[in-house]
């Protein structure tokens, strides 16, 4: 996807949004269902044995295809001392190899991703444009590489909090990235950092610049490992990770679903559900996963 096909793509979703229409498929309103009853059917963020995944990449796409998935994205990791980071004959065969599987098929589309890494708290990160423009969906995380936060967090909660803010408003300018990974995934780290103890004005900032730049927040099914470390109960958890969410919604980002598969949960998408459904997100803030431009 080219960087002018992107932002077409989300500033027509937004501008459907503004207007109150909706933009997925799924025409309901999210405030008026139920959760885990299918309305969202994309799974934008899973991992193959091409980076750190359970399953060979064709098991992947025979799987999507069997759960009856609208569309999934393959985006296995893209950092320094991967495969596809450091072999552009190893992104070649990656990339061919996700054309021959999604080729002949018309069960579920098959789009072709990465997931990158921060490198530091300026946002830099571990993918150029010359490389995303080959992808059609391009996620970019905190990892043990993002030098300031996952990686030497400074032992001051507030500084560390700053810092991942910091790091996510300069993701914001990466013109050809497309969502932030399971943005706040800071609860395993010393000091840990829950949802709930980042000052609202610098989520109300963050969720501003995410609008103004659509740069999409992704909800991952997974997201209580990251807090496994913190004795927070999960649903206390999920509760604070669903205010935060409506504060990002009520700024009008939009958001997607995603298992984070590593294992055996390719479209397991009821945390995120019940996290979209809790904070009234409309169908209008929900990426249009058959929308995406093919490449």
């Amino acid at each position: 996807m080219t960087d002018s096909s992107r932002r077409r793509f989300l500033q027509s979703a937004a501008a459907l949004s503004a207007a109150g229409l909706a933009v997925s498929h799924k025409s309901v309103l999210a405030a008026d269902r139920g959760p885990l009853e299918g309305w969202i059917n994309h799974d934008l963020h899973s991992h193959t044995t091409w980076s750190d995944g359970a399953h060979s990449l064709p098991l992947h796409v025979l799987e999507a295809r069997a759960y009856e998935l609208d569309a999934m994205a393959v985006t296995d990791h893209y950092v320094p001392g991967s495969k596809l980071h450091d072999s552009e004959e190893q992104l070649d065969a990656y990339l061919e190899q996700i054309d021959r599987e999604r080729a002949g098929q018309d069960d579920c589309r098959i789009i072709k991703g990465v997931e990158a890494t921060v490198l530091d708290a300026t946002g830099r990160i571990s993918i150029d444009a010359r490389h995303a423009e080959r992808l059609e969906w391009v996620l970019c995380d905190l990892s043990g590489h993002s030098e300031g936060t996952l990686r030497h967090t400074p032992a001051d909660k507030q500084a560390y909090m700053e810092n991942v803010i910091r790091t996510y408003l300069g993701l914001c300018d990466v013109d050809y990235l497309d969502a932030i990974a399971h943005p706040f995934n800071t609860g395993n780290t010393t000091p840990a950092a829950a949802p709930a103890d980042y000052p609202e004005r610098l989520l109300r900032e963050l969720a501003a610049k995410m609008a103004e730049k659509r740069k999409v927040f992704d909800i991952i099914n997974s997201m209580i490992f990251w807090f496994q470390k913190t004795g927070v109960p999960p649903r206390e958890i999920t509760a604070q990770y669903v205010e935060m969410v409506k504060l990002f919604a009520a700024a009008g980002v939009m958001f997607q679903v995603s298992s984070d598969d590593h294992r055996t949960g390719l479209g397991n998408t009821r945390w995120p559900q019940l996290v979209i459904t809790r904070a009234g997100v409309p169908s209008a803030q929900i990426v249009d996963a058959l929308a995406i431009p093919r490449k």
